[in-house]
């Protein structure tokens, strides 16, 4: 019962997030007008705005002007309704706190926008971004269990304040994460001799770095690249187009780490160790 509430949750807040992936790039209000068809400006009646269902009655077109409606507007509907799920259940056999089970529904909806706009335009709106990472550390700092780490690690402490070592992980985890993409990007730039990874790519990381810490952000970086390695590819061999957008690769690259999140830290500690124990005899 309760994954189907959150499936309907998920439907309803996805009709929202179709308003602010086409309103936000334009800068246009994401509260006044109400929903409208954007090609005869008719707004929108209360019973064809229902998600999903209202596109597939009207067979995805306008009422009125019989415009054809895109097929992203149930897709990213289902998509929400879809992770709210299965976060839901994610966090329920991690027995996470409901404050880390929103803040990662609040990270899921920053990242659907992200994606469409970015499959869009190219671009990542930086009223997500730089909304998004200021508010990752508030909510770090409000509900530090986003940082905690499994088995042995769970209970440690770098300074004895909970919320301070939260904290100090949200703000390591926009540098690392804003940093790694940034570096990328440079060398990208200085190798090709021109723009290899917009500076939006840095900005989302960053965010997403601040809600998950830094751990998680390498491990995103070094995931991300293999998603865009098999579905980039095949997108520029077909379409003969030479910019791929990045952003729905680093997106899909954390909600799988934040699933696996588990693992993937467990390989980071491990290769901290092996550096740490090759530092120390290096220089014993």
């Amino acid at each position: 019962m309760l994954g189907c509430f959150f499936f309907i949750v998920g439907l309803t807040i996805g009709s929202f997030l179709n308003v602010c992936i086409y309103r936000i790039p334009k800068k246009k209000s994401l509260v006044s007008p109400r929903s409208f068809c954007p090609s005869c400006n008719t707004p929108v009646r209360w019973y064809d705005n229902i998600p999903v269902f209202s596109y597939l009655l009207l067979r995805g077109h306008c009422r009125d002007c019989k415009a054809h409606i895109s097929i992203r507007y149930p897709l990213v509907e289902l998509l929400t309704g879809y992770l709210f799920v299965q976060l839901y259940v994610f966090a329920q056999y991690r027995h996470e706190s409901p404050c880390v089970f929103a803040g990662y529904l609040a990270l899921c909806c920053a990242l659907i926008i992200s994606t469409f706009v970015d499959l869009e335009l190219l671009i990542i709106p930086n009223e997500v971004t730089f909304v998004g990472m200021p508010l990752a550390i508030v909510f770090s700092v409000l509900c530090p269990g986003l940082h905690n780490e499994p088995d042995t690690l769970r209970n440690f402490s770098l300074t004895g304040i909970v919320r301070f070592d939260a904290l100090i992980a949200s703000v390591c985890g926009v540098l690392v994460g804003g940093g790694l993409v940034f570096f990328c990007s440079v060398l990208g730039k200085w190798v090709f001799r021109k723009e290899a990874m917009g500076f939006g790519d840095v900005k989302l990381l960053g965010m997403v770095g601040g809600m998950v810490g830094w751990k998680l952000a390498v491990a995103i970086f070094f995931v991300a690249p293999f998603f865009g390695l098999f579905m980039g590819i095949p997108v520029l061999l077909m379409k003969k187009k030479h910019l791929i957008p990045y952003g729905p690769f680093l997106s899909l690259a954390t909600l799988v780490c934040i699933v696996w999140q588990d693992y993937f830290i467990e390989i980071i500690n491990t290769y901290i160790q092996l550096f740490t124990v090759l530092f120390t005899g290096f220089h014993s």
